[in-house]
């Protein structure tokens, strides 16, 4: 494995779900996917046994019943980890086609990345199914706005295509 995708969840299957339809699509495709898990009920092993059903890439459930301790639940999955470059993410956190490929291209020994995130609304995040992420409707920012996107948002201009200003923003 080249990059390993740590995502972190609890009983979250119905974002998790749309987080997975992501990573289905992405155009790096030497990674693998560790699902840290602080504590979800079964639903969300579920989801992960369904997922993995259809997945190219390998999934790994990483499991803990503490009460809130999100960060030891990280260690755990980076202990797991089978790559030596690792992308950390949310489970509602849904991937653009190009979100992997973009890490592992610009990485650089010793440093950090850090990626930006458009924060919707939960009508317009629940409004957004497999389709739309599939066929990366769910990242243009026309379509967005139609459906509920705030136009005059700055952080909006991250949904740009332009590589000279995603690299600003």
């Amino acid at each position: 494995m080249q990059l390993s995708a740590v995502i972190s969840t609890y009983n979250s299957t119905e974002w998790l779900e749309k987080v997975f339809w992501g990573y289905l699509r992405q155009r790096f495709t030497d990674f693998e996917v560790l699902i840290a898990d602080d504590g979800s009920t079964p639903e969300t092993a579920d989801l992960i046994h369904d997922i993995q059903k259809i997945a190219y890439f390998p999934i790994r459930h990483i499991w803990q019943d503490h009460g809130f301790q999100k960060y030891k639940i990280l260690n755990k999955a980076i202990i797991a980890t089978s790559s030596e470059y690792l992308v950390f993410s949310d489970g509602d956190c849904i991937p653009r086609v190009d979100f992997l490929q973009e890490h592992y291209t610009n990485r650089k020994p010793h440093h950090f990345l850090s990626a930006g995130l458009v924060r919707l609304s939960i009508t317009l995040s629940k409004h957004i199914n497999p389709g739309h992420i599939v066929q990366g409707t769910a990242f243009d920012r026309k379509w967005l706005v139609a459906n509920g996107l705030k136009e005059a948002v700055f952080k909006n201009l991250k949904l740009t295509n332009n590589k000279r200003l995603g690299a600003v923003l």
